[in-house]
Order: C-alpha cells, then structure tokens, then sequence
C-alpha cells in the first residue's frame, strides 16, 4: 500500500483521537469542577483556586480513560472511512485488512508510547500537586468522604501509636493531611493529633501546628509535636503513597529499595507493569475496534457497530481491572497480571480479523 494512503489513514485516526481526547477532557473537567465545588471542606476557596484543582486532577482521570479513547478513535475512523466508501475502494484494489491496520497500529503504539513515557510523568506530577493542594486547603482534615488515609502501626521508644495521611512526598519523608493516634497501655486512645503536615526526622515524626486531643479535655493547638517513630521512608512512601502519583521514571526504583528492605512492592509493580504494557493496549483496542468496524456497514447498522466495540472494549476494561486487583494483592504476579488480558484481547482481535478475511 502507498506511503501516502498509510499517511492517511494515519492522520485521520490521530485527528479522531485528538478530538475524542479534548471532548472527554472537558467533559470530566466540568464534572470534577461540580464535584470539587460542592465539598464542604473547599466551600471557601475561590473560583480559580476549585479550578486550579480540577486541571490537576483531571490527567490522572484521562490516563484511566486512555484505552477507550483508543478504542472510541479506531471505530468512529473506520465507521467514517467506511461511509465514504474509502475502505471498500482500497478492499477493491487489493488493499488487505492487515494493510489497512498497518497505520492504525503504528498510531496506537505511537499513542501508547507517548502517553507511558511523556504523558504518565505529567499526570503523575500534577497528582502530587493536587492532593499537596488539596491538603493545604483542607487543614488536614482527614474524617470526611474519600479523603480517609490509610494508617501505620508504628513503636518506638515506648509510645505505640498509629499514623496516616492524604499525601505523601519527598519519598516518604513528608506527609500532608496528618492524622495520628498514640494509644494507651491498655490499648485505648489517649491522644489524637490532627496536623496538615510532618516531617520524619532521626526517629520521629515533627508534626507541624497540629491539634491534639485528649479524652476529657479541649482540643489543644501546639506549635509542633514530637511523635517517636520506627518507621523507615520507603516504607512510608510504599504503603501510603499513590501509586498513580509516582511517574514511571521512579518506579523501578522505588520498586528495586522496597523489596531490597523487604517491603510489598506489588501495588507499584502492578502499575509499572501496566504502564509498559499500554502501547500493546492500545493495539488490541484498535484490534477489537477493526473486528466491528472494519467490514462495510450499511445505513442504520452504525449504532450496532458502535454498540458492539464499547462492549468489547468493556469487557476488556473489566477483565483488567480484576488482573490488576489480583496482581496488587500478590494472588498473581504482576507481569501476568498486567500482559494476560492484554495478549487475550489482541490474540481474540486477530482471530476474529483471520476469520473475517479468509474465513
């Protein structure tokens, strides 16, 4: 096939997934800006501040949503390549299906290189700012709805107490949205501190202008606070931090420290697996969307179309989101995890495209 109808074939589905990728953005961007509103511990903040928040967050959400913009790319472009008979006349000449893919392809490993090592590493930073940004405004309440943190055991010096927050930074070393427990003998809360931030030093957490309350009295604002801690950085970073807030430059190496300490790395090396794995991805979307959309479809057979690939990109959606359950929770191995529904999808694409062309 000719350079120039593989350019464009190529430029049509880049175009496509340029625009499907700009409308779902403003779409979640106008529904996170609601969502973000409406909370209470943001009701002061101002316009830009809500919206400053959303345009950090959003990235992460679109970089979940990758797939089916693919997917979503891949059918409108054939289904409109099909409408303009364009793909019946290049069938006609003796173009192949896997000709007529070529471009497709090489746009989705392209797509899906960019969006692991270009785009991943924005999301990720932006992540990290909207949940330090989050925090700073939320005073490092940490009761209410999604912002619950995740908690440590931690014993040291004869203080048992329990630690968590709602951002994690510098490798562990800071928290934001702090909240702690420092129990009793008898196993009963004798203090609560809530702080917007910490700061781990030499054995302990320094707990910046926290709250501190005591069964019976007032709650107590201090300047700092001093909880003893045993705790080691990676540690903290592997248990607390997002995942999705590490960009995939640091990942091995925070996966390599980790388990060299002992630590579970599974959660982050299911993400690192999973981000390696998108361009292949993004080939078997753009298969599973060829099995729908490639063959000729007359007047009124486009919704079917359309129906069909969102279901096949569903159920591959789904049967991700359980291999990546599984690999974070170690019941299967993170490479297994991440590459098995991937190879099925793509396997599954090219059987039905085989059977399709040469029966």
């Amino acid at each position: 096939m000719s350079r120039t109808l593989n350019l464009y074939f190529l430029r049509r589905f880049l175009t496509n997934f340029t625009a499907t990728l700009a409308v779902l953005f403003a779409l979640v961007y106008l529904i996170d800006m609601i969502e973000v509103s409406r909370r209470g511990r943001f009701e002061d903040a101002g316009l830009l501040t809500i919206a400053a928040i959303s345009a950090l967050r959003v990235p992460t959400f679109i970089e979940q949503a990758f797939p089916f913009v693919v997917l979503f790319s891949a059918i409108f472009t054939l289904i409109s390549l099909n409408r303009k008979l364009e793909l019946v006349v290049a069938r006609a000449a003796g173009v192949s299906v896997w000709q007529i893919l070529f471009p497709f392809i090489a746009g989705s490993i392209l797509l899906g290189l960019v969006a692991t090592f270009v785009y991943n590493p924005v999301a990720a930073f932006a992540q990290s700012r909207s949940a330090s940004l989050q925090t700073e405004l939320s005073g490092g309440d940490t009761t209410e709805g999604d912002g619950r943190a995740p908690f440590l055991r931690q014993f040291s010096e004869g203080v048992d107490s329990i630690i968590g927050a709602k951002a994690v930074s510098d490798g562990g070393i800071r928290l934001g949205g702090v909240t702690a427990f420092v129990m009793a003998e008898d196993g009963t809360v004798s203090e609560r501190i809530d702080a917007p931030s910490a700061h781990l030093e030499a054995g302990r957490w320094r707990i910046e202008s926290p709250t501190v309350t005591r069964p019976g009295y007032p709650p107590q604002r201090l300047a700092s606070f001093d909880l003893p801690t045993s705790l080691r950085p990676e540690y903290v970073e592997q248990r607390l931090a997002d995942p999705q807030a590490i960009p995939i430059w640091e990942l091995g190496s925070k996966i390599e420290i980790a388990r060299s300490l002992g630590y579970n790395a599974e959660a982050f090396a299911m993400h690192y697996n999973t981000l390696i794995a998108k361009p292949a991805l993004f080939v078997a979307m753009t298969l599973l969307a060829a099995t729908v959309a490639v063959k000729f479809a007359r007047t009124g057979q486009s919704s079917r179309t359309i129906a069909g690939g969102i279901t096949a990109g569903f159920v591959l959606y789904v049967v991700t989101f359980l291999a990546q359950a599984l690999g974070s929770n170690s019941v299967v191995p993170p490479v297994v995890a991440a590459w098995f529904p991937v190879l099925a999808a793509g396997l599954f694409g090219v059987t039905i495209l085989l059977h399709q062309e040469d029966g």
